[in-house]
């Protein structure tokens, strides 16, 4: 796979690839429908919009079509995020939802940073609260996977937080310390994890070589991993506040890709998430 360093870049292996199945749920707001038609018109996606008597019934309809494989991919419209997860999910009857047997749904970000010499991916600003170490091994073998569809042959890993030291103060940093060890010992294969590292140092070399750390991130990181859905909201917020990054979003550990923006996102960020989505399938 070639290397994707933006999402310019990642529309172009789309247009090579062909048109990729879509369905969308009540994705007939302006700026749905900006992104999806530009999607269509590119010719890299085929999208069937669903608005049937309730949204409830729009997103059951849309689990049952990637079920009976018509579909690839999910793009949330101007639906709430609870009402397209509760159809996802299905706890009343789990087989007929989208979560396979032992995976972990989270939520990962791409962000295209003028500043940055390429894509950074964080997770997860948005669905788990205070993961647990089995929610973190999940989030890091979904970064890897992403990371390799979007040409990283050896994705770097930051577990980012507020010091560089292992300390019992912070037990999050215990987690880190066993995450690092798994890596070394192959488990998360052709990837590299290190950390507690703080955010700056993870994606500037000269801040880590400035403050005297060594490590194998080399300031060249290509994922971030928060410590919790606090600070993760709080850097994906500042990042779409204060600086022109251009944005995708979507879920991980579903049995397809979702594409789960806003209700209030821009017709770009829509398009984008629904490009990096249709990558994966």
């Amino acid at each position: 796979m070639e290397l994707i360093k933006d999402f310019s870049e990642l529309v172009e292996q789309l247009k090579a690839r062909g048109c990729c199945r879509v369905v969308a749920v009540e994705a007939h707001d302006e700026h749905s429908q900006e992104a999806i038609n530009r999607a269509e018109k590119e010719g890299w996606a085929k999208i069937t919009n669903l608005h049937l008597s309730t949204i409830e019934e729009s997103a059951a309809e849309a689990v049952r079509m990637i079920r009976r494989g018509e579909a690839d991919v999910i793009m949330k419209g101007i639906i709430n995020t609870d009402v397209l997860l509760k159809a996802i999910i299905n706890k009343e009857n789990k087989a007929e939802g989208l979560i396979p047997p032992g995976n972990i749904l989270t939520h990962i970000s791409a962000f295209d940073i003028p500043t940055y010499h390429k894509l950074l991916f964080m997770m997860d600003p948005a669905v788990i609260p205070f993961p647990t170490l089995e929610q973190r091994i999940a989030m890091i073998k979904y970064a890897i996977r992403v990371c390799n569809v979007f040409g990283v042959e050896q994705p770097r890993i930051a577990l980012v937080h507020c010091t560089e030291k292992v300390s019992p103060k912070f037990p999050i940093t215990l987690d880190y310390e066993k995450l690092i060890e798994m890596c070394k010992n192959g488990e998360f294969g052709n990837a590299i994890v290190d950390g507690p590292t703080d955010l700056k140092c993870a994606v500037c070399k000269e801040s880590a070589d400035i403050k005297g750390i060594k490590s194998p991130l080399e300031g060249n990181s290509d994922v971030v991993i928060m410590p919790d859905i606090e600070a993760g909201n709080v850097l994906y917020k500042a990042l779409t506040a204060f600086t022109d990054a251009h944005l995708a979003v979507g879920l991980q550990g579903a049995a397809c890709p979702i594409s789960i923006t806003s209700r209030s996102d821009s017709a770009l960020t829509k398009y984008h998430s629904l490009a990096m989505a249709c990558l994966q399938a």
